[in-house]
This record gives C-alpha cells, sequence and structure tokens, in this order.
C-alpha cells in the first residue's frame, strides 16, 4: 500500500508540473491555443483525481539530511490502532489513512522526539523540515496545524519551565483546539 501510495504521489507531483508547464505556453495560432486549452482542461481533471478522498487524510513530508529511514506514527485518541512504520524514501514520505472523524496523530522520529499532526477528514498536510534541526519542523495544510507551529516557533528557545507556561497560555487562548488538549496531555498530565 505504501509503495502505491508513494508512486501516485509521484504520478501527482509529475503532472502538476506538466499542468504548470501547459499553463505557461503561449501561441498566437487558435488551432494551437484550443489544443493547448483541451491539454491544460485535461491536466486539471487528473490533478482532480490526484486529491484526497473525503473519508481519508494524507500526510505528505520532505526532510533535508534523511534521505532513508523510518519512522513511527500513533494516535492519541484511536484515530488508529496500535503503531504504524512510516518509512522515508529519497528523503520524502506519503502517509494515507482512512478518517471519518478529526484526531490527533503523534510521529515519533529516530532520536525519540514527537510531531503532532492534527488529522481532519479529506485534508491533506505537507510536513518539511531539516532532520538536523526537527524543532524547527513545520506542518501545514490546516488551521490546527498552522497554530501548532505557532507554539513550536514560541518555544524554539524557551527553557522547560518557559514552555510549560507558554503551552498553558496557549491552551487558555484556544480552549476549543485540539492543539489545546494535546498540550495539556503532553506538558502537564504525562510529565
Amino acid at each position: 500500500a505504501f509503495t502505491a501510495m508513494t508512486t501516485i504521489s509521484s504520478i501527482c507531483f509529475k503532472l502538476k508540473g506538466l499542468a504548470s508547464a501547459q499553463c505557461r505556453v503561449v501561441n498566437p495560432s487558435l488551432f494551437y491555443a484550443t489544443g493547448t486549452t483541451l491539454a491544460t482542461l485535461t491536466l486539471v481533471l487528473l490533478l482532480a483525481a490526484c486529491g484526497v478522498d473525503s473519508k481519508r487524510f494524507r500526510v505528505e513530508g520532505r526532510f533535508l539530511n534523511l534521505n532513508r529511514g523510518e519512522f513511527y506514527v500513533y494516535s492519541t485518541n484511536g484515530l488508529i490502532d496500535g503503531i504504524d512504520t512510516v518509512k522515508l524514501e529519497a528523503g520524502r514520505f506519503t502517509y494515507d489513512i482512512p478518517c471519518e472523524r478529526e484526531g490527533t496523530l503523534v510521529m515519533v522520529f529516530p532520536n525519540f522526539s514527537e510531531q503532532p499532526i492534527f488529522a481532519q477528514p479529506g485534508k491533506s498536510v505537507d510536513m518539511e523540515g531539516n532532520a538536523s534541526h526537527l524543532k524547527e519542523l513545520t506542518v501545514k495544510g490546516t488551521k490546527d496545524n498552522k497554530l501548532m507551529n505557532q507554539f513550536r516557533e514560541a518555544i524554539l528557545d524557551a527553557s522547560p519551565p518557559q514552555i510549560a507556561k507558554t503551552a498553558a497560555m496557549f491552551a487558555a487562548d484556544n480552549p476549543a483546539s485540539p492543539v489545546a488538549v494535546y498540550l495539556v496531555r503532553r506538558y502537564f498530565i504525562t510529565t
């Protein structure tokens, strides 16, 4: 399943590049412009097929300074059963799961640091970072992941007491967010 998703992901990436190139073609010939328009329309329809199903969630990741490896993923609230393994090839990975409700996934890296990912049905997120600086990792694509990025930036050079204080303030400022639940559990319940 992982290989199939990696292949589909790479095909979609190539189609996006081709569609971008098609949109830049300018030719005054009416016949050629119609052909280009038809080709662009075909590519747009193919790209639509590359989107995330409404009952799935996808994480696509890119890492600098790490070509191959494995990460582990678990859920704090039963979004997945047990622990999953994510394989990194050529600095990239795709993790795609069935998702019918919002939930929290936690990715565990080889150095045992953790990154929460807030999943939503029909959504996808992009994770980017440098393996040498995992504290600066970013997850883009949903409001909750953006909020977690803001928290991580706020604690980048903070001491443990400052981190706890910042976590408390973040949770108080965003009580309805799953980020608040994660922060309370992480910094006040399981410490």
